[in-house]
């Protein structure tokens, strides 16, 4: 139950800033806020509209309130005060939601509407309720509600229809072509001008056979000036041009009157901005940067020109006959950078070059957009089969067998590797802008749920390539690791893989204990040449599994859920152990499905819904979970929060390719919104939304792989557990079924006890693996053991000595783990001669929960490191040679040996090779591989002040004290700050926030002033060793019984190395036959005599204040 006082401490922010509007409401004895924010024109959102529609149902008194508005609240209040003002417009009626919903009900009345539908649509035209609401025209690019689908279609055709009755000019033309056709030697291809229209684009797409089906063939051939537009440019500046910007530039010289036709020619000619389409787009608004004389043709026009024509030099007509003109025209051609061209000589006259165009999509007017595919036609097979569907039949495509579906692959020019890969990064930015169609979203989802595992980049090239895709291999690799040979004449798809390289370079050395550089004799660190490895990638080619023949592959299908209960119980409890929140089961009004909330850190699902709904918006509210989890008692400025369109989108997607890689039912998934959200976005934002929608579904996908995995374990083992007899079974009471698989995790835990077998190892090659040391559980009530864990793999004797230690308590399951992990290590290191590796992968838990699947790059930016204590050693084997890391994480992906119990490799797990007697550790990223040798680097343990105590105990004012022998150093490396310091000063009293020890004070030895001088300035005739050596270093006790005697001050220090020193020289037993008092004993008889000495208590006292 929250009350009003919490509640207003959540959203006081809001309340004072006055920005946004905070609607309270009761449910019961519980109060709760929400926040939303009006249009610029003070219009409601139609989702913030439903939602007050809710919170009005929930409470017919719900109040909206905001501190600029409404009186009663202001941003100079406290908290109690906001509270007060709050609780006097609920209770007093003021500012109520009804009222604000029906103030800004900007919704005209039906028969309005209605009527004038109507008339619109007699008329032909479509009709938008924005022009009656807000008085503006409705955005022919935005679909925001104020029309309907019918209406919003049929403008778009008028459009179309009024495009394609304009007149337009021909610039231009590209040849466009299949690359399908181009590849397979088939001549044709269609001309397009340039400017051009949606109508006539789809009309020469057709003509090549390109559809949305296959959008990834569509390329540009070719390209041809006219004699309007007689300008040039090499064919791969248009070819790397997109069609939109293409007709973009076409539109802008169709705009140029006839001498700036000329002078954009003879520009291009010049080439200061004809490197590329931005630059030829920008040129084209700028040509008052230029001067051209279309008469002057060569250096003799040109001096002929400035000399009879703008009198540059005043000749005499004598002189003239004799002058070179030509000479003369050339030095000022060079001093202008001018150039003679077809249309005339030209050159830049220095103004400003403005850059109206930045190379971005977004940035061309809406008007000239024009790419996008026709959709393909249906057969007529295909036409049949769907009419029979009966309405509300669902037919789905993955059961009608398809021939799949050719490589369209991505021609690249280039030669250099570094080139490629520039021209395939190109093509990737591309691809990304021209995603946001429903349909190639959808494929896009599609793909990334059968590679889920694999590099943002690469999954967009796959698709782009090869939408059908489902296992990709390289040449070799599919015949050498998979026996199969690639077909003949079959395209390859182009990827990006990494491709490091090693340098040698001059590093400074490292202690590794204390991880500092080594000083050498001369001050200097010392250094060392390493080997290190530069990441670098280049682009390579893959098949798909569709394109190879040979050896049958291992059965590595997902299985699809379909109705079955039982499977459906084990996806949801997998669901549950993936979730980072609870996740429970309440009555939702108003139609929704579930809902994260953001306060409660809890997911909560309708009752009531289908199987198949419940599973699809667990994963829709676990992905808003991961990714758009906020503290709402932390600044926002420290929060950075997508929009609420974004977040949607993002949680949608992970949702849609979850269910995909599983085979849920997706029929209902549309993404038809996704255009208008990506429009006007920038290719950076875009991308990250993309990369984080595909991180999360990998992370989710590999933790349900993970915990289904553990759940058939335990199903195994249950099944080859006893059977009951068949009496038993019938006189067993029959048990009640739990409702929901959450009520049934709910239910409490029968009580479990571990005993301890050796048994031997079935899979063993060697004495060394030869038995198991194996956990067997009883559960309260069932008499029969179910088998745990294995914990240790070694010889009989080993496993043995390891159960006693189990059963008397010395040891736990987890520190026999370790010493299994830390044996096959040992083991490895042992025989240098034989190279191994070992797979290590994030260790369960929700302690570990923000390394697992994290990319190496963002693991970092998130302030972790890999730490070798977050992991657990799963798998080692020898290194065959020729094995690469690359073959590692595919065999580990596809073909997992028999003895192998981890998930997939995936990102965040560390591949070892053991190799030429060498260790190096791998962290698998999202794109190749990144070397930690952090990984292997043995962290010291840190010393316990319990294990170091010396017996002794000390008072203090503060209290009593143990002491340690460690010293201040270690303590605070240990995490142990100075809390106070002994009257003696002799301790120091070091706590950590709970306990506190004691350790003795560090007094290094002052320095005798002399001495420093003898050890800096050394002088043969040793006039300061005189000085030092020949004066006694320690006072006698007979001086300072002279020195205090005559009232002078002196050491207690001095008082005890003078007695030692008078020992050690003879004179101790001589002062001791005198049996005359101590200085000790005589100077506490002076100062009982004076009376002088401070209370303890005062003492105390003046401790605490300093």
């Amino acid at each position: 139950m929250a009350s009003l006082r919490n509640t207003v401490k959540d959203y006081q922010d809001e309340l004072k800033d006055g920005i946004a509007w905070v609607a309270f409401w009761r449910e019961g004895r519980s109060w709760n806020a929400d926040y939303f924010y009006l249009e610029p024109d003070d219009a409601i959102q139609a989702l913030d509209r439903s939602r007050m529609e809710e919170i009005r149902e929930a409470d017919p008194a719900a109040v909206m309130l905001n501190s600029y508005y409404c009186g009663h609240l202001g941003e100079d209040m406290n908290l109690d005060e906001l509270a007060a003002g709050v609780r006097w417009h609920y209770e007093n009626g003021y500012n109520q939601l009804s009222d604000f919903l029906e103030a800004h009900d900007d919704r005209l009345p039906p028969e309005v509407i209605e009527e004038a539908r109507a008339d619109a649509h007699a008329a032909g035209l479509p009709f938008s309720e924005k022009p009656y609401r807000d008085g503006e025209e409705p955005d022919p690019y935005i679909f925001d509600g104020s029309m309907s689908i019918e209406d919003y279609e049929l403008m778009h055709r008028l459009i179309d229809e009024e495009r394609s009755r304009q007149q337009m000019s021909e610039q231009f033309s590209v040849l466009i072509d299949s690359r399908t056709r181009f590849e397979t030697g088939i001549p044709g291809g269609v001309w397009l001008s340039m400017p051009t229209t949606t109508e006539q684009l789809h009309e020469a797409m057709k003509s090549v056979g390109i559809t949305a089906k296959n959008p990834q063939d569509f390329f540009i051939n070719g390209f041809a000036n006219t004699e309007q537009q007689p300008f040039d440019v090499p064919l791969p500046v248009i070819q790397s041009a997109s069609l939109d910007e293409l007709n973009y530039l076409g539109n802008l010289l169709s705009m140029l009157g006839d001498e700036d036709r000329e002078k954009f020619a003879a520009a291009v000619t010049l080439g200061e901005y004809a490197g590329n389409i931005k630059d030829l787009i920008n040129l084209a608004q700028n040509l008052d940067c230029y001067w051209i004389y279309p008469t002057v043709q060569n250096e003799a026009d040109y001096g002929y020109y400035l000399i009879d024509e703008l009198d540059e030099l005043e000749l005499p007509e004598e002189v003239k006959k004799y002058f070179m003109y030509e000479e003369y025209g050339r030095d000022a051609a060079i001093n202008d950078g001018g150039r003679f061209t077809e249309q005339g000589y030209i050159y830049n006259n220095k103004n400003t070059f403005t850059e109206w165009y930045n190379g971005r999509e977004n940035d061309i007017p809406k008007e000239y957009k024009v790419m996008s595919f026709p959709q393909p036609e249906r057969t007529e097979p295909e036409q049949s089969y769907m009419d029979a569907a009966t309405p509300g039949q669902e037919v789905r495509a993955a059961e009608q067998p398809t021939e799949p579906r050719p490589v369209i692959p991505i021609v690249l020019t280039s030669e250099k590797p570094a080139e490629k890969l520039k021209e395939i990064t190109d093509r990737l930015e591309q691809g990304i802008t021209e995603l946001f169609d429903s349909e190639r979203y959808k494929e896009y989802l599609r793909v990334m749920s059968k590679f889920h595992n694999y590099s943002f980049n690469n999954t967009l090239l796959i698709a782009m390539q090869k939408p059908d895709a489902s296992l990709v291999a390289g040449f070799s690799a599919w015949k050498n690791n998979f026996e199969r040979n690639v077909m003949k004449g079959q395209k390859g798809i182009k990827i990006i893989a990494p491709s490091p390289f090693k340098v040698k370079q001059e590093m400074q050395k490292i202690d590794p204990h204390t991880q500092k550089p080594v000083i050498g004799k001369d001050g200097k660190p010392v250094t060392e040449e390493k080997e290190i490895t530069i990441p670098a990638y280049k682009v390579v080619t893959v098949f798909d599994v569709s394109q190879t023949e040979g050896k049958e592959l291992p059965d590595i299908a997902v299985d699809e859920l379909t109705g079955d209960v039982d499977r459906y119980k084990d996806f949801f409890a997998a669901l549950e152990k993936t979730s980072p929140v609870p996740i429970a089961f309440e009555k939702i009004e108003g139609g929704s499905h579930g809902y994260y909330h953001l306060a409660d850190k809890r997911i909560a699902l309708n009752e009531g819904m289908s199987e198949l709904q419940t599973l699809k918006t667990a994963i829709h509210e676990i992905a808003h979970a991961k990714l758009h989890d906020i503290d709402l008692n932390a600044p926002k400025d420290g929060q950075p929060r997508v929009d609420r369109n974004t977040r949607e989108v993002e949680a949608e997607s992970v949702a849609y390719t979850v269910c995909q890689h599983y085979g849920l039912d997706t029929s209902d998934y549309s993404f038809g919104y996704v255009a208008g959200w990506s429009s006007g976005r920038e290719l950076a934002e875009l991308k990250s939304s993309l990369e984080t929608i595909r991180s999360a579904a990998a992370e989710i996908i590999n933790s349900i792989d993970g915990h289904i995995a553990e759940i058939q374990k335990v199903q195994d083992k249950e099944q080859t557990a006893e059977q009951p007899t068949a009496t038993e079974q019938a006189d067993a009471p029959e048990q009640k079924q739990p409702e929901t698989p959450a009520q049934e995790a709910a239910q409490a835990q029968p009580e479990k006890e571990s005993i301890y077998k050796v048994r031997r190892n079935p899979y063993s090659d060697s004495r060394e693996n030869s038995y198991i040391l194996q956990e067997y559980v009883f559960t309260q009530g069932n008499p029969t053991a179910k088998m745990g864990d294995a914990l240790y793999i070694g010889t009989l004797e080993k496993c043995r000595e390891l159960m006693g230690q189990l059963a008397a308590g010395e040891l736990t399951q987890g520190q026999v783990k370790e010493l299994y992990a830390k044996a096959q290590e040992a083991a490895q290191t042992a025989a240098p001669d034989k190279d191994t590796f070992s797979i290590y992968q994030i260790k369960g838990g929700d302690g570990t929960r923000d390394f697992r699947f994290e990319p190496y790059d963002r693991l970092h930016a998130a302030g972790n490191v890999v730490d070798k204590a977050n992991y657990e050693l799963v798998y080692s084997a020898e290194l065959t040679p020729g094995t690469s890391l690359e073959d590692i994480y595919t065999r580990f992906n596809i073909d997992h040996p028999k003895d192998f119990k981890g998930h997939s490799l995936s990102v965040s797990d560390i591949v070892v090779l053991h190799q030429n007697g060498g260790n190096t550790a791998h962290y698998v990223d999202s794109i190749g591989f990144q070397n930690v040798p952090e990984f292997l680097q043995e962290k010291q343990p840190q010393l316990i002040p319990d294990e170091h105590l010396t017996g002794e105990q000390i008072k203090t004012p503060r209290g009593s004290f143990y002491v340690s022998d460690m010293s201040v150093e270690q303590m605070k490396e240990a995490g142990y700050g100075l809390h106070h310091q002994s009257d003696d000063g002799k301790y120091l009293i070091m706590g950590n926030g709970t306990r506190a020890f004691a350790v003795a004070a560090e007094q290094p030895e002052k320095a005798n002033p002399l001495k420093h001088i003898e050890d800096t300035i050394e002088q043969n005739d040793n006039n300061f060793d005189g000085i030092i050596n020949n004066t006694p270093q320690t006072p006698t006790v007979d001086a300072l019984e002279q020195k205090a005697k005559a009232g002078e001050v002196i050491s207690l220090t001095d008082l005890a190395e003078a007695i030692k020193t008078d020992r050690e020289n003879g004179r101790g037993k001589k002062a001791a036959a005198k049996e005359k008092p101590s200085i000790r004993a005589q100077l506490k008889a002076d100062k009982e005599r004076t009376g002088k000495k401070k209370p303890k208590k005062q003492k105390s006292q003046d401790l605490e204040r300093s």
